[in-house]
């Protein structure tokens, strides 16, 4: 596989979860960020800060400031400043935020589901292995260990 089709296969499931998302930002009124940030925040209990979804999603500080603002406005979030350094803030999901990620969720698994149609268990665990070993000379190479 050449680098350029990688990079291709990643837009275009990019472009699956965007199109499969499309009624549920018109239903909560969110952009795709917003929704990732949502998920990443349900996902991951150690991503809890603007500084730490910019890390995650290669997002600008400004876009992730501009979308938690927002997630907030709407009710999906809650910030608290740190206890021990007040520069920091938590971002945390609220109860509102709950249906919103659900529904995410099974659209997430709907594109799992249809990107691995046809791969057998055998191919999963192969791809997940080389996926991983990519994934690690990445980070080695760009020095993100």
């Amino acid at each position: 596989m050449q680098a350029n089709e990688f990079v291709a296969s990643g837009y275009q499931i990019r472009k699956l979860i965007e199109k499969k998302s499309e009624p549920l930002m018109e239903k909560y009124h969110l952009r795709i960020v917003e929704l990732d940030i949502l998920v990443i925040l349900f996902r991951s209990k150690r991503i809890d800060t603007a500084k730490a979804i910019i890390q995650k999603k290669h997002i600008s500080k400004a876009h992730a400031s501009k979308s938690v603002e927002n997630l907030q406005n709407e009710g999906y979030v809650l910030l608290t400043e740190d206890e021990s350094d007040h520069r920091i803030v938590h971002i945390s999901l609220t109860e509102k935020a709950n249906q919103v990620v659900e529904d995410a969720m099974e659209i997430y698994e709907e594109c799992r589901q249809i990107m691995f149609r046809g791969i057998t268990e055998d191919q999963r665990v192969v791809m997940k292995q080389v996926m991983k070993q990519v994934s690690d000379n990445l980070r080695q190479e760009l020095g993100n260990e």
